[in-house]
């Protein structure tokens, strides 16, 4: 949207805004719940149980498939496989996933944006656009085609099928869309999808003085489902347990995305809401998923794509590392990736490499903990790597917006948004808690501040580690 059709639809009146949005998405119902859709689906639900065999040759099928397609209408891949003596004989072949994978270079990120125009198939019209969030840079443009856009759609109906939700269910998005304009200080900050029972509400204007519309508006509708980015979510559940609301409703499930989930976030969002908060990862780019089933695990979507793992020594990482995550997306037609280099992260279990049976049926390897980006990941000569700092904050009352900000590996900036049940015992407290994951070696400087700018998109960054590891 431009910033002056954008304009001219902040100046509309609520119900205006209700039918713009409304119809809008009512024209894209079609393109994302077409024939791929309903196949995909079929397909995916019978997957969900599968056994390691057939999970590793649905992934032959359709790399192969992936490969063959990409080395004959994406000219990066037809050259790089050319170079790399990678025909459609040794492809068809091939007996596994890893023969093939292993003669193929990573796909740079920055590639999706330098080398955009060759990645593309060039025999899939595009459906849909989207842009990564530019956290290292600019966004990347990222085409999709119909038959990609609807396996995305096809893989969020099997994880709301694995928490339980039906097929239609009223629900609540709390992302980075911008639908309300910044400056409006009255309600409402939501606008209401009218045809699917869903109400998308800004992230922009969670305010002490707003969130009782927030609240007031959520018991109305009671949502079954609500779907937010943690950092957004987690204020307004702060609002609520500091106020001893209580709400009129219970959801069936909460989902979190687009950035980490942190366990303190995890365990106040649960308190305010009454319902289990599920973590999942995916990506703008249309990279496999990562889902939380009911009992806590976080399984990889196999049938999605080929998870590789590297460690912070570029290795190929073992169990209890923290590793980047280098996918092969089998979601992804239009522009393949293909051992792409994410930039995010994961701590592997020893599971993380083996398919078990878990308690919700899926066999599908699982890994410990969803980290973030790389800068998510902090170092201290004394204690090395430290992937997880919410245990800090476990306890502590009267911190209600947080960023670490580790920039030499001496030095520790940390600002805190604070409420009146803040007090020097809590920072004391806080400091000791941080000592005790970073060392005692560590300089930290806590600055007390009136709020936490979020990045792209709108998202929250807890933590940032703002030099390179050598």
């Amino acid at each position: 949207m431009n910033k002056q059709i954008q304009n001219i639809y902040f100046k509309l009146p609520p119900f205006a805004k209700d039918m713009l949005l409304s119809f809008s998405l009512l024209m894209q119902h079609k393109v994302r719940y077409g024939k791929y859709y309903k196949a995909y689906l079929s397909v995916y639900r019978k997957n969900f149980e599968a056994s390691e065999l057939e999970i590793k040759n649905y992934q032959l099928m359709q790399l192969k498939k992936l490969l063959i397609e990409s080395s004959l209408n994406c000219s990066y891949y037809k050259s790089l496989f050319l170079e790399n003596c990678i025909d459609i004989k040794f492809i068809e072949e091939a007996h596994s996933v890893e023969i093939i994978l292993q003669k193929i270079p990573f796909l740079p990120k920055a590639f999706l944006k330098t080398k955009n125009a060759e990645i593309q198939n060039t025999q899939r019209a595009s459906h849909y656009k989207n842009f990564t969030s530019g956290t290292s840079g600019s966004p990347n443009l990222i085409l999709y085609d119909k038959e990609s856009l609807q396996i995305g759609f096809a893989l969020w109906q099997r994880f709301h099928d694995s928490i339980g939700l039906s097929k239609r269910f009223s629900s609540v998005r709390l992302s980075g869309k911008i639908l309300i304009c910044p400056q409006q200080i009255k309600p409402p900050f939501w606008v209401n999808n009218i045809f699917n029972n869903q109400l998308f509400m800004s992230s922009y204007h969670l305010t002490e003085t707003n969130m009782n519309y927030y609240v007031k508006k959520l018991n109305q509708l009671k949502p079954q489902f609500i779907d937010a980015y943690p950092s957004s979510i987690f204020v307004l559940s702060q609002y609520i347990n500091r106020n001893n609301i209580k709400l009129e409703f219970i959801p069936i499930a909460i989902s979190t995305t687009a950035e980490t989930l942190y366990s303190h976030y995890q365990i106040e969002i649960e308190r305010a809401f009454g319902c289990k908060v599920y973590n999942q990862y995916s990506s703008s780019e249309g990279g496999p998923f990562i889902t939380e089933c009911k009992f806590g695990k976080l399984h990889l979507n196999s049938d999605s794509g080929i998870f590789e793992f590297y460690n912070l020594a570029n290795k190929k990482a073992n169990a209890g590392e923290y590793a980047e995550i280098v996918i092969t997306s089998l979601r992804q037609w239009k522009t393949p990736l293909i051992k792409y280099r994410t930039g995010d992260w994961v701590k592997l279990s020893a599971q993380s490499f083996t398919y078990q049976k878990c308690e919700c049926g899926c066999s599908m390897p699982i890994v410990d903990e969803i980290v973030g980006r790389q800068e998510d990941i902090l170092f201290t000569t004394e204690k090395g790597y430290i992937g997880r700092m919410d245990p800090a904050y476990k306890g502590l009352n009267g911190i209600i917006k947080s960023k670490i900000i580790q920039h030499t590996l001496e030095y520790v900036e940390i600002l805190n948004v604070v409420d009146n049940n803040y007090s020097s015992e809590i920072e004391q407290l806080f400091i000791q808690n941080i000592r005790d994951r970073m060392g005692d070696n560590i300089i930290i400087n806590i600055k007390i501040v009136n709020d936490i700018s979020s990045g792209a998109n709108g998202k929250f960054k807890a933590v940032e580690r703002k030099f390179e590891i050598l």
